[in-house]
């Protein structure tokens, strides 16, 4: 027995998977590699990418109790981003082009504490996949919306999605990293066929993110775009800053598709 790094007791812990085991054991993926392995590229010259069958886990992280305080987020998570994907509508230019996904509705106090409890799942583990998610004093903030099964406002850890459809065989999982969008720190994290970027500043979204990160009220967006596109995030602010998607980003205003 060890100390939990959830609560600090002293008890067994448990396998802890730091992104849900759903998320890699999607059905269209088992059909597609039935070998159900995950690939793990590293980010390290020394470390040679691997397959695990049954994903990322920790055996030091937390007690079953703890463990069992992410299961109703985890499992509405995936099923508003996997199960209900035929919920989802096109976001399309003028021209038909496609730009992204929305739900029209989502629960957002459930999805906001899944990404900030992935972060703080990533923080907190010594597994060396997530070597580079350091949440410091952030730990406080996210075990208390945790606990008290409250998110924060939208600009606090604020969230946004994204998909790429190059993802279409199966996940293949990237050690989350920092990144700066406009100066701001982001961790970005690979969750199936969904990227997802959370902020880890007190600064303010910027101005051009805020359309489309998670709200209390109006639509869930995914965006589309390739991430090996170095203009990639010049794309998107020019998708959200066209006046012709008014309709999708400027709540309660234009068509409702």
């Amino acid at each position: 027995m060890q100390a939990c790094k959830y609560c600090g007791r002293v008890k067994t812990l448990v396998k802890s998977h730091i992104i849900p085991r759903s998320f890699y054991e999607i059905k269209s993926f088992k059909q597609k590699a039935p070998d159900k392995s995950l690939p793990l590229p590293s980010d390290s010259e020394n470390e040679k990418p691997m397959k695990r069958s049954s994903g990322i886990y920790d055996e030091e992280l937390f007690c079953k109790d703890c463990e069992d305080k992410f299961m109703i987020y985890d499992d509405y998570a995936f099923k508003i981003l996997h199960e209900q994907g035929s919920q989802r509508k096109a976001l399309r230019d003028d021209k038909g082009q496609e730009l992204g996904a929305y739900y029209e509705t989502y629960e957002y106090n459930k999805l906001k504490l899944f990404f900030m409890s992935v972060l703080l799942r990533a923080g907190l583990s010594g597994v060396f996949f997530f070597k580079h998610v350091k949440v410091g004093p952030s730990i406080k903030l996210l075990k208390d919306a945790i606990e008290a099964g409250t998110a924060p406002d939208a600009n606090d850890f604020a969230v946004f999605l994204a998909y790429n459809d190059d993802i279409n065989k199966g996940p293949v999982m990237f050690p989350p990293a920092k990144i700066r969008i406009e100066r701001i720190k982001f961790y970005h994290f690979h969750i199936g066929q969904v990227i997802s970027y959370i902020k880890v500043d007190r600064r303010d979204t910027p101005k051009d993110l805020q359309p489309i990160i998670l709200k209390p009220t109006g639509k869930l967006f995914l965006m589309k775009f390739n991430m090996k596109d170095a203009n990639a995030y010049d794309t998107l602010k020019s998708i959200v800053k066209d006046p012709s998607n008014t309709k999708y980003f400027s709540e309660g205003k234009g068509d409702r598709l």
